[in-house]
């Protein structure tokens, strides 16, 4: 789904957790033979995991959301929003957003009632009009 809002463009995003592993590590700015010398392995090997050929194991996991400052959790949740636009220049930027699965519930919910309400208050305008 995309939404354009004020030049920024809202994409719902499911990602693996070696796809979220990469964009944090982007988003760090860090290499991966870094990466891979914190995990105590060949960048090769880290290269693997982080295309999805080798599943990261929990002590990886572990490691890497010191390293990139997030929870563990944040590596398992099933939806991202990650907001994108162009600068100046031209090129691309992104923020990485956690949606939780219950708030977007919620706020679907939300949007459902206030679309009820508006039908029952045109049907009480038209029933006024007659």
């Amino acid at each position: 789904m995309c939404l354009k809002h004020n030049a920024i463009f809202e994409e719902k995003i499911i990602m693996e957790i070696f796809e979220k592993i990469r964009f944090f590590r982007e988003q760090k700015k860090l290499s991966q033979e870094f990466v891979s010398t914190i995990l105590n392995i060949e960048q090769s090997q880290f290269s693997r995991r982080e295309s999805g050929q080798i599943p990261f194991s929990i002590n990886e996991l572990e490691k890497l959301s010191e390293l990139f400052d997030v929870e563990i959790s944040e590596f398992f949740k099933e939806k991202t929003v990650i907001f994108t636009s162009n600068n100046q220049s031209g090129g691309n930027f992104g923020q990485y957003v956690s949606v939780p699965d219950r708030l977007i519930e919620q706020y679907e919910m939300r949007l459902k009632e206030k679309d009820d309400m508006i039908d029952m208050l045109k049907e009480q305008i038209q029933q006024l009009r007659k």
